[in-house]
């Protein structure tokens, strides 16, 4: 699986094999592939990549897990814990290399938390109401999507802003869920939401606080500077890899030979998107 791609068609992902630890890959964006090697004995995940070439993931064995920060030369360093916490998950990353993700505690408690370049952490803001987060990704600038969810409140999509502000994003009906998946550098979102009939819809949620409603089923999980959204629409129990463009016009990107399924999770601002189509890491290049 390929989960992200800078502007320069360099992809991070994952490998798997029966009975091995997952190992974290660089693609080249030319048909070779590098292991992201975490610390011995630890399976590692790799979910991000900035335009340098730093990326993020998280390594964990039997003692929990670690957030990572990978250097362009393929080095790693481990990321503090916070005082309190046991584990934490590396998710996002900014061109500035900060990493952006998760720290839990033994009673399951899950707060969103950011390392400077130089490894010093902080903990982001929750909204009123919210006491557990999820990160999912962070703009090239520092903005950041994910959800957050309290003892009386749904998951509920949210940005935070570079200025370290936090904006909650408004759902298709009141008190139901919406969660978001990937944020450009104008603070532009996309998510999903469920409306008052419980259907799922994906969506946009603009810099001016509109938003935008794509078709239903489809959920994005990229979207590059250019407000192309990317991700898959369910097609009678497969997934058809989808992508839609600001003004609305939606693009079917088409199956890899042999595959019936396959989802897109990143696109970057040349028109190239990365993904998966079963165990396979799959690349479109979209003119």
């Amino acid at each position: 699986m390929a989960t992200s791609v800078n502007d320069a068609g360099v992809a991070v992902g994952g490998a798997h094999s029966n009975g091995r630890p997952s190992r974290g890959v660089r693609y080249d964006g030319n048909g070779g592939a590098t292991e992201l090697a975490g610390p011995a004995g630890t399976s590692t995940t790799v979910d991000a990549i900035n335009s340098s070439g730093s990326a993020v993931g998280t390594a964990t064995d039997n003692s929990g897990s670690r957030a990572l920060r990978f250097n362009p030369d393929g080095t790693h360093v481990v990321l503090a814990v916070p005082a309190g916490f046991t584990s934490t998950i590396g998710q996002a990353i900014s061109d500035s290399g900060t990493v952006y993700g998760v720290a839990t505690d033994l009673t399951r408690r899950q707060i969103p938390v950011s390392w400077s370049p130089a490894g010093v952490i902080t903990t982001l803001a929750l909204p009123a109401g919210a006491t557990w987060a999820q990160l999912t990704n962070a703009s090239a600038n520092g903005y950041v999507s994910g959800y957050v969810t309290g003892p009386d409140m749904a998951a509920t999509a949210v940005r935070w802003n570079p200025d370290g502000s936090t904006t909650v994003l408004s759902g298709l009906s009141p008190d139901l869920t919406t969660t978001a998946s990937a944020v450009n550098q104008l603070g532009e979102v996309v998510g999903a939401g469920i409306d008052a009939n419980f259907h799922t819809w994906g969506l946009r949620w603009n810099a001016d606080g509109s938003q935008t409603r794509y078709e239903r089923g489809f959920v994005p999980r990229g979207i590059n500077d250019n407000g192309v959204a990317a991700g898959a629409t369910q097609v009678g129990g497969n997934q058809v890899p989808v992508l839609w463009t600001r003004d609305g016009r939606r693009l079917d990107l088409g199956l890899p030979a042999g595959a019936t399924s396959a989802g897109v999770w990143d696109i970057n601002n040349n028109g190239v998107a990365v993904g998966a189509a079963g165990t396979r890491a799959v690349k479109w290049v979209v003119s």
